[in-house]
């Protein structure tokens, strides 16, 4: 963690110990081995050659020692999961995700880490996650990773409930709030606005959809979204308005590696978020 994070101090609030606890450690293990492992730079510390090394053989050693207890049960649903999810799926499938999995896997602990489609990708290609829940990339995915979709998410126009018009009219003429083009999400919206040639009124840019949907509820402007589950929102008055072509929809995919070790731990994560998914009603 302390790698990972560039940070005694952030390793030790993750771990939920003092700094001093992760120092004791590191010299510990430096001693044994009789090597450096990490260098200070200013407030950061950097890994040595020597730790860069160790790091792949550490992170096996983690992942089957968490193993252990899940290798007593016959189901194979005992042990710990690292998720990955964007924020949309945090907020709207998660919750009920988990509550369904405490009934059908109790003995599977979810450790669960939010961020965007982008770092989600990087952190399971570096098998630092077991398997995530994010946006299907602009490109094709690593041989060694699986991917199960989930859900196709329509481009939508939110407009404020008073605004009326055709949409192409409405986004030449009105402030727009833009979905960050640096998301893969982002690229769809710009996509759509260079085919139809048109050049809004630029307000903000934002990588943040229930955000941007309160701004447009305040009046702030119009925007660009996929038609994201909005399980637990409060109601917005706003409109939606399908753009009516399915080449700009946001394909959402459960994504995880062809070969792991908590493989049981995947499948019944993805059946749980799968079923959930079904159970909610259309729109």
């Amino acid at each position: 963690m302390v790698a990972e994070h560039g940070s005694v101090a952030a390793a030790a609030r993750l771990q939920g110990i003092t700094a001093a606890a992760i120092s004791q450690r590191l010299k510990v293990v430096e001693t044994e081995l009789g090597v450096v492992l990490f260098r200070r730079s200013g407030k950061t510390v950097q890994p040595t050659a020597e730790c860069a090394r160790l790091l792949p053989h550490a992170r096996e050693m983690v992942v089957q020692a968490s193993l252990l207890t899940g290798a007593l049960d016959r189901e194979g649903l005992t042990g710990t999961l690292k998720i990955g999810a964007i924020v949309t799926v945090m907020t709207s499938l998660m919750p009920r995700t988990l509550k369904y999995l405490r009934q059908t896997a109790p003995m599977l602990v979810p450790e669960i880490y939010p961020g965007t489609s982008v770092n989600l990708h990087d952190r399971i290609s570096a098998q630092e996650l077991d398997v995530i829940v994010g946006i299907a990339p602009p490109f094709a995915r690593s041989k060694s990773l699986e991917a199960r979709k989930l859900r196709s998410e329509p481009l939508m126009l939110i407009t404020p409930l008073a605004l009326r018009g055709e949409t192409r009219h409405i986004l030449a003429q009105n402030p727009y709030i833009r979905y960050d083009p640096a998301s893969w999400g982002g690229r769809l919206a710009e996509r759509y606005l260079a085919q139809q040639n048109i050049q809004p009124h630029l307000f903000c840019t934002i990588d943040s959809q229930e955000t941007m949907a309160r701004m447009v509820h305040e009046g702030l402007g119009v925007s660009l979204v996929p038609d994201w589950l909005r399980v637990y929102d409060v109601a917005l008055d706003i409109n939606w308005h399908p753009v009516g072509d399915a080449a700009f929809n946001r394909d959402i995919d459960l994504v995880y590696p062809r070969v792991s070790p908590k493989a049981r731990l995947i499948e019944a994560f993805c059946n749980a978020m799968t079923a959930i998914h079904d159970q909610l009603p259309p729109g």
